[in-house]
């Protein structure tokens, strides 16, 4: 069996299991946040009724994280009442609440929050009411976005149905080029294969890139994955896996490792040491160019931020560009920690000050404009280079304004020549 195959076949009690099937898995995590939180507890209360209390409180996180910069510039009645459904629901049923920790501020992104908390560990059955939820594929779990109904399922029974995905592996090999990130692989990766290349499928991604990647740009390897369709993007466990769980957590964990027999759909190589930075342009994530490819693009825009690009390695890249730098006077940067202990890091080390330095604008912790409801977003007709993941119409802004997606580094060096760029001379 391939590894996506073995965690289902072991989270559903059975020996063997084949693409196809359906299976009833046991949950070992399950994710809200405060957009969805309240509807999913309304449903799980309607079927189950007003005394019915989750399976397991101790394997249910909430998070305030997603529209909570929204009540923090004006006040937003259907925000409120959101957030407030969820905070209510905690309280009733005991479970796992990552609240705000000031006016606006969450104390994470869920999906780096949940990893940096010590929740995620490989092995794991994690489900979510966010299709990001992706992302902890990269410490060798299966983890997939689900609606609402499924999830007052999981809320009251502690399973999920699901059908066994087929799997496609991206062996990605070579010497990974100076500055060339995690980001601009996977945006690579969806210019080659589309916004449905992988639709209903586990992307595994393997090769000597990983191996030369830092455990924050896994992270945002296996996030992207929902952008090519994919219901998770997996990585197998290793000696960058065990060290970052063990750091967070002392709970046991098991590894699993596909056979060396198992069969895939199909297996893409890459040899990626030329690699230059790509671009995606507006309106879809695979609109994919090499830089060196896009035609002059003035920005007023640029963001670096999200479960994506907010991260402390993504942080570190953009300090990288700014240190000693100014942001071009046309030009707004936003800089958001995906995190307040990522925040705290980074001002430890000193890419905060270099960020106020550089003119740049520092943000609270949250989703913020990457779903459009924050500081951040694109006005009418205006351009924006954002390191985040996704850039349909509306999706950070006015539906006029235009977002291109980019790696931090890219981002910070656009922002300083107020067009998007990769070079610094």
């Amino acid at each position: 069996m391939t590894l996506v195959e073995k965690l289902l076949a072991k989270a559903s009690g059975n020996n063997y299991v084949r693409p196809g099937e359906v299976v009833f898995a046991q949950v070992d995590l399950a994710l809200s946040h405060d957009a969805v939180a309240g509807p999913v507890a309304t449903t799980f209360y309607k079927h189950y009724g007003q005394e019915a209390k989750l399976w397991d409180a101790q394997r249910v996180v909430l998070v305030a994280d997603h529209f909570i910069q929204v009540n923090d510039i004006r006040n937003d009645q259907k925000a409120n009442v959101m957030y407030q459904e969820m905070i209510d629901f905690a309280k009733e049923q005991g479970c796992h609440l990552f609240d705000v920790v000031s006016p606006g501020e969450a104390a994470g992104i869920c999906h780096v929050l949940l990893p940096e908390k010590g929740f995620v560990r490989p092995g794991m059955i994690i489900a979510g009411t966010d299709s990001h939820t992706c992302t902890y594929g990269a410490l060798g779990a299966f983890s997939a976005g689900v609606g609402t109904t499924d999830m007052a399922n999981i809320y009251a029974m502690g399973d999920m149905w699901i059908r066994v995905p087929s799997t496609l592996v991206f062996e990605l090999s070579g010497t990974l080029p100076a500055h060339i990130s995690a980001k601009d692989i996977i945006l690579f990766i969806l210019g080659q294969i589309g916004c449905a290349g992988a639709t209903s499928k586990v992307m595994e991604f393997r090769g000597s890139i990983l191996e030369q990647m830092p455990f924050d740009e896994r992270l945002t390897l296996a996030n992207m994955a929902i952008e090519c369709g994919a219901i998770c993007g997996l990585i197998v466990p290793d000696e960058t896996t065990r060290n970052y769980v063990t750091s967070r957590s002392d709970q046991e964990f098991e590894e699993l490792i596909g056979d060396p027999d198992a069969e895939y759909e199909r297996i893409y190589k890459w040899e990626l040491s030329n690699l230059e930075p790509q671009i995606a342009r507006p309106p879809k994530p695979d609109q994919v160019v090499p830089i060196s490819q896009l035609e002059e693009t003035p920005i007023t825009k640029a963001f670096i931020g999200s479960c994506t690009g907010g991260k402390l390695y993504d942080l570190a890249q953009a300090a990288e560009v700014l240190q000693g730098r100014r942001v071009a006077d046309d030009v707004n940067l936003f800089i958001v920690p995906a995190s307040v202990e990522i925040r705290e890091k980074a001002e430890a080390l000193g890419y905060m000050d270099i960020f106020a330095q550089a003119g740049a604008k520092i943000l609270k912790s949250g989703c913020g404009a990457c779903i459009n409801s924050g500081i951040g977003v694109l006005n009418k007709e205006e351009t924006g280079v954002y390191a985040t993941n996704r850039n349909f119409k509306g999706r950070s802004g006015d539906p006029t304004g235009k977002n291109y997606l980019a790696s931090p580094r890219t981002v910070a060096i656009s922002a300083v020549k107020g067009k998007i760029s990769h070079n610094l001379d």
